[in-house]
């Protein structure tokens, strides 16, 4: 029996996700473990919140913009 994670957009290559220890909002291709590039927080992709995901690697930065300014109420 295998347990599914509880957000299917886990399996996309790209995903825009935000740290729960410093909130920073950031790209990641992993699909296993997280570990934040700015504070060093480490933690299973399965209790990350996934803010948006992509296979296009060319929207990426995008998202991460639009995410960025929405967290500082921008």
């Amino acid at each position: 029996m295998s347990i599914l994670p509880v957000d299917p957009r886990i399996y996309r290559r790209y995903k825009v996700v935000v740290c729960p220890r410093c909130g920073q909002v950031q790209a990641v291709s992993s699909t296993r473990t997280f570990r934040c590039r700015y504070c060093g927080y480490r933690d299973r992709m399965e209790r990350i919140k996934i803010l948006a995901a992509t296979d296009e690697g060319r929207l990426v930065p995008e998202l991460v913009r639009k995410y960025s300014m929405e967290a500082r109420g921008l």
